[in-house]
């Protein structure tokens, strides 16, 4: 853009001399170079940063010294070696001082030669009293917009870049409350060399998985079994927000929900007994929109875990102890559409729930435990 006013300037300058007076035609060859030379500079400069300063401010200064010769310190014309300095900055920024500086020594060199040494034009022509007073109006004025540009573009840039960070630190931020729990992504921001990591005693885990999943994810496509388990996984988060809880993850075709984390909330098992009776609900309309049977087991145990953030390339939050590995096996465990629990769960929630024993089952890893399906609300 400098570089496109600045040969804008410089035909303008040729065209006016040549209309005035033929006699300046030494003015228009010396514009006309101007021209050329601005013209070439930004393919110059793609070739080398050092012929593209050298071109822009030490060349252009020698320029204009030699065309304020031929028209006289009247013209005004030495007021453009005063465009270099800002050209610099706005092309190879504040950072390459070196180049900064020796431009502005070039300009100041150049103006003080000209006013010092140059009085009257060279060419007996320009020695017109209305030339030269219309010459300074056109170089103040040219100076003045071929300053500013460069300003103006520096400005825009500068906004632009402070812009598109904002918008970048914005999407960051949304990923991370994303990805996160609120509290921890705050304590995160606030601390982000900290280990993340709390023992938290009254929570209630949920496992759910989908029955016959792999021989339905046989017969689909992929697009069908993302779209698939999208919906269902999607109706499930809306459930967590609905109750209150966090979701910690899905792996394959299993959601796993937890209450009482990253902060402790009244009632945590109550909570996840309640999704639980949603989660059915929702698949069974959801089995009756699409004429397709779908069912999940689900699991729910109550008690202590140890929460925290692990990785650092992706984040993740997640909840480890006996707590979490009895809620999978309840899961595990369990049958279509119901809904497993363990002794824990069962006397945190017998004040509002009817339920069937199971009797005792062997899980794996644990032993014989004594289950219950939750029935209905009382």
């Amino acid at each position: 853009m400098i570089a496109f006013f600045a040969v804008q300037t410089s035909l303008t300058y040729a065209a006016f001399y040549l209309v005035y007076n033929l006699d300046l035609w030494p003015g228009a060859l010396g514009a006309t170079f101007n021209a050329v030379m601005f013209g070439a500079l930004p393919f110059l400069y793609r070739k080398s940063e050092f012929f593209g300063f050298f071109i822009g401010a030490i060349l252009s200064c020698a320029s204009f010294l030699f065309l304020t010769y031929l028209m006289g310190i009247g013209s005004g014309i030495h007021l453009l070696m005063f465009v270099a300095p800002a050209a610099v900055l706005v092309i190879f920024g504040p950072q390459r001082w070196g180049l900064l500086l020796s431009s502005i020594v070039a300009s100041t060199l150049g103006v003080g030669c000209a006013v010092l040494l140059i009085k009257e034009p060279a060419l007996s022509a320009a020695n017109d009293p209305t030339l030269q007073t219309g010459l300074m109006l056109v170089s103040a004025t040219s100076a003045l917009w071929l300053v500013l540009i460069p300003g103006y573009v520096g400005f825009f840039r500068a906004e632009r870049a402070e812009d598109a960070l904002e918008a970048e630190h914005a999407r960051s931020e949304a990923l991370l409350y994303n990805l996160l729990p609120t509290e921890i992504a705050a304590r995160l921001k606030d601390a982000p060399d900290q280990t993340i990591a709390d023992s938290l005693d009254h929570t209630a885990i949920l496992f759910a998985d989908i029955v016959d999943f792999t021989p339905r994810s046989a017969r689909m496509t992929p697009e069908e079994l993302v779209s698939f388990l999208n919906r269902i996984f999607s109706t499930f988060d809306e459930l967590a927000t609905k109750h209150g809880l966090e979701k910690i993850k899905t792996i394959g075709d299993a959601y796993m929900v937890a209450a009482g984390l990253p902060q402790p909330v009244d009632r945590p098992v109550h909570r996840v007994a309640e999704m639980a009776f949603d989660m059915l609900a929702a698949l069974r309309a959801l089995s009756d929109e699409i004429d397709e049977a779908i069912e999940i087991r689900i699991g729910l145990h109550a008690g202590p875990v140890v929460a925290g953030v692990i990785g650092h390339q992706k984040l993740f939050y997640d909840v480890w102890g006996d707590t979490v590995n009895t809620a999978s096996r309840m899961e595990s465990h369990g049958a279509a559409g119901r809904i497993q629990v363990t002794a824990a769960a069962r006397e945190a929630l017998q004040d509002a729930y009817d339920f069937e024993p199971r009797g005792a089952v062997e899980i794996k890893g644990i032993g014989r435990l004594e289950t219950w399906w939750l029935a209905q609300r009382t």
